[in-house]
């Protein structure tokens, strides 16, 4: 009524106040439903009351307040505030939004009251975290202040997820308060948030490259702490991972960065990085990558007890990661960095072969299984060491080896135990010599050999002194001993804790690497019995050839793939050549169709060693770059007229993509014309459409990746060796023919077809950089695409240059067309000649 009544507003308001005090609860009730949409009654005779009964009813009086000071925000003036600060205990979420309604009216003190929203997140961190999080975006992120970011890593624990999401905030739209400071605070707290956190540091690499050490550290400590419920975490992180390590190969100043040992991050994560980039070969980074996701995604279940022993025990199931898990385990517990990484890069090297040197999966789960590092069985220690059994870590590390131990069948020693059992014979051994050399022991040597000979007695005597050993299981009987033998006493049990618990890790991890080891080469030496008619030890067969035998699973029902992969290992077993590639029927066939068509061509040259040395330069990137888009944009553009666009404005990827839209739309319209009309428009050709979207998709490849910066020597050069055709989709190319690939089996076909070989591009050092397929055809030579391991490097112009000295130095020309078939194969994949 004082609202609608405006001649009697200040009587209606009065009755209001006067009879306040007789009904506050309601009175605020109503106060606080009117004031959103009557502002006018929010006279400060109202707020008084309001304030003067807030604890009758908390609720509704920060509704009122709420409401009122996003309607009237000018009337909060600093007195008011104080009042309402000095009540937001119970419900401190409140005094953010009225904070917040005051900040943005501009006739208030805002720089004041942002000091104040600051003050009270420190005071109230996981509320005014969370809040902060909702005030502060769109259009008030202009309102953040380094001081409130302050704040908010004074209590950034209490609030994670939220915090990660303002510093993420800033970095996107105020960078300028991002320091280094933020940076410590982030990754301080990552065991919070990993996830949230991983997207922050992913995302200040690519905006403040000055952060780059920190923050590409800090990645791998948040992989190291994803949880088994996000182990689908750990599969996206790895790929980001993946992409910092393309970006490290595309920068050369930043991959020479990157294999400078950390300076910040958790062990986990400095073994992790190492693992990622100490590797100068590609090759071995790119398995260590691919044995590092596959660590991180295999997830199984097994049985727990839960609350044994108590009236509420009952079985139940987790997660957990064997191999993971076991990884963290070892990078934990294998000494120095240098150790933990060596350890660390064999175990993932041998569990990650094992996945395809098994022969079933029941045989594979089992051995996971036995991985697992919770739960283990109790063992009762030998009684001399009983005691030890006081410290959790140490029992749990110990009932853990026993229990890898038992599973694996692999015996191990505790060095530190043993020689603690052992101590007493040791030290009278030593006194007895001791005493035999200080008898002709000269003066100068004579005044240490006597002490030390003093205090091989006194540990003698302790150890022979029942109160003394019942002492390390009883600290209350040490008070019946003497303060140097309190002080031994102290001392021994201090050491034996410590370097027990030291051996007990270390055997941990030997026999968990020897268990790998030694399945991996009883499952190889069953493979070479199975595959081949060879008598030889596998210990003594060249390393680089046993991952060979990982490809038996990828060519399954493919007979003659099997058939000569199985030639060549045992060629390369009994160091015989590889004669039979050239003389088999089906190739001696081809051979007499290439040389009819072709009588000057040189078939001893055909996969033989051959090499030319290029000198690249940064400049040459940008340029091939250029070139290359040009000729593509040009060759759409005749796509695109072809299939019926018209008027084109000009040549970008933009303008022929929303062209190539507007053409599919022809091939998806439904209804029929009406009778008697002509069409508005003929439906494109969809293998026309499918070729556009191919040169679109290349286009918009080559524009979005940057140049690189590299400058130097590149070798190309034809491979003659058929082991390293096999491998050519394992040098990080993201290639459908790596061991994981859907068409692995391809790469066996490329390496028995004698009519194909491949061209590499490498640096001084050997890392492979580049390739391409080549398939010699009695019509000519065929080249296939151009695959990188994404480092930036335009090699199509080098490619050519050199597959043409090849055809001239082979005495056949070069077709840009045709299809090869499969000579010793089953079958092989063509992606497309060029």
């Amino acid at each position: 009524m004082s609202d609608t009544h405006c001649d009697e507003n200040h009587r209606f308001l009065a009755d209001v106040i006067d009879h306040f005090k007789d009904f506050p609860i309601e009175a605020i009730d109503a106060a606080s439903f009117v004031v959103g949409n009557r502002p006018k009654i929010a006279t400060t005779e109202i707020i008084g009351k309001i304030c003067e009964h807030f604890q009758e009813n908390p609720e509704k009086s920060w509704e009122f307040f709420n409401r009122a000071s996003a309607s009237l925000p000018h009337l909060f003036e600093f007195p008011l505030i104080s009042i309402l600060l000095n009540k937001a205990d119970e419900n401190p979420g409140e005094i953010f939004s009225v904070l917040n309604h005051c900040i943005l009216d501009s006739r208030n003190d805002r720089e004041s009251l942002l000091e104040l929203y600051s003050k009270m997140v420190r005071k109230y961190p996981a509320k005014g975290i969370d809040s902060a999080k909702y005030h502060f975006q769109t259009d008030r992120i202009v309102l953040i202040r380094q001081h409130l970011l302050e704040a908010i890593a004074s209590g950034f624990a209490t609030a994670a997820y939220p915090g990660y999401d303002m510093l993420q905030r800033c970095c996107d739209h105020r960078p300028e308060l991002i320091r280094m400071q933020e940076i410590d605070c982030a990754i301080a707290n990552i065991e919070h948030a990993s996830n949230y956190a991983f997207g922050f540091f992913h995302k200040i690499l690519t905006k403040l490259p000055q952060f780059t050490n920190e923050c590409t550290i800090a990645l791998f400590d948040c992989l190291a702490r994803e949880p088994v419920h996000r182990a689908f975490m750990r599969a996206e992180e790895l790929e980001t991972i993946i992409a910092i390590s393309d970006a490290a190969q595309i920068r050369t100043g930043l991959e020479q960065a990157m294999r400078e040992p950390p300076k910040k991050g958790s062990r986990r994560a400095r073994a992790l990085m190492a693992i990622m980039f100490r590797q100068k070969l590609r090759s071995h980074r790119h398995l260590l990558l691919e044995a590092l996701r596959y660590a991180g995604t295999v997830v199984m279940q097994r049985k727990i007890v839960v609350n044994p022993g108590t009236p509420a025990e009952h079985e139940d199931s987790e997660k957990y990661s064997p191999i993971w898990d076991f990884l963290m385990f070892i990078i934990d517990n294998s000494g120095d960095d240098n150790n933990s990484t060596a350890a660390a890069e064999r175990f993932l090297e041998g569990t990650y072969q094992l996945q395809y040197l098994y022969g079933n999966g029941n045989e594979h789960r089992l051995f996971l299984s036995k991985l697992a590092i919770g739960n283990a069985k109790p063992k009762e220690l030998p009684h001399a060491v009983g005691f030890l059994a006081q410290y959790h870590e140490f029992k749990n590390a110990y009932d853990l080896l026993n229990d890898i131990s038992s599973r694996f069948s692999i015996p191990y020693t505790i060095t530190a135990i043993e020689q603690f059992m052992k101590r007493e014979q040791d030290s009278q051994q030593e006194l007895t010599r001791l005493r035999l050399e200080l008898v002709q022991a000269d003066a100068s040597r004579k005044t240490r050999m006597a002490e030390r000979e003093r205090k091989l007695s006194l540990q003698l005597s302790c150890w022979k002194n029942p109160t003394f050993r019942n002492a390390f299981f009883d600290n209350n009987l040490a008070d019946g001993l003497s303060e140097e033998e309190k002080s031994f006493l102290k001392n021994e049990k201090k050491n034996l804790i410590k370097n027990a618990l030291d051996s007990v890790h270390a055997e941990s991890v030997r026999v968990a690497i020897t268990a790998v080891d030694r399945i991996r080469f009883d499952l190889y030496r069953l493979r070479v019995k199975e595959f081949t008619d060879c008598d030889v030890s596998v210990e003594s067969i060249d390393q680089k050839i046993l991952p060979a035998f990982l490809w038996f699973s990828a060519i399954q029902g493919m007979p003659n793939n099997i058939k000569y992969l199985k030639r060549l290992i045992e060629d390369r077993l009994t160091f015989r050549p590889h004669q039979w590639l050239r003389t088999e029927e089906p190739v001696v066939k081809w051979a007499e169709a290439v040389t009819k068509n072709h009588p000057l061509i040189k078939l001893d040259h055909w996969r033989a060693p051959f090499s030319q040395e290029i000198k690249y330069r940064a400049q040459d990137s940008k340029t091939e770059k250029a070139r290359r888009l040009a000729i593509d944009l040009k060759q759409t553009r005749g796509l695109l007229e072809k299939a019926g666009a018209q008027e084109i404005a000009a040549d970008s990827y933009a303008i022929y993509h929303d062209l190539y839209e507007e053409l599919k739309l022809r091939g998806q319209k439904t209804e029929p014309e009406p009778s008697g009309t002509t069409p508005a428009y003929t439906a494109v050709d969809p293998i026309l459409l499918e070729e556009i979207a191919m040169n679109l998709e290349r286009i918009r490849m080559m524009e979005k990746s940057p140049e690189s910066d590299y400058t130097g020597a590149l070798n190309f050069s034809v491979e003659s060796d058929p082991f390293e055709i096999l491998f050519m989709g394992e040098y990080g190319f993201s290639s459908c023919l790596s061991l994981r690939g859907i068409n692995a089996w391809s790469a066996v076909s490329n390496a028995i077809d004698f009519d194909k070989t491949v061209v590499w591009a490498k640096e001084p050092g050997g890392n492979v950089v580049g390739r391409r397929l080549l398939a010699l055809t009695p019509e000519g030579l065929l080249t296939y695409n151009t695959y990188t391991n994404k480092n930036g490097l335009s090699l199509n112009h080098f490619f050519d240059a050199f597959i043409d000295s090849y055809a001239s130095h082979c005495g056949v020309t070069r077709i840009h067309k045709g299809h090869p078939v499969a000579l010793l194969s089953d079958r092989w994949y063509d992606d497309g000649s060029i």
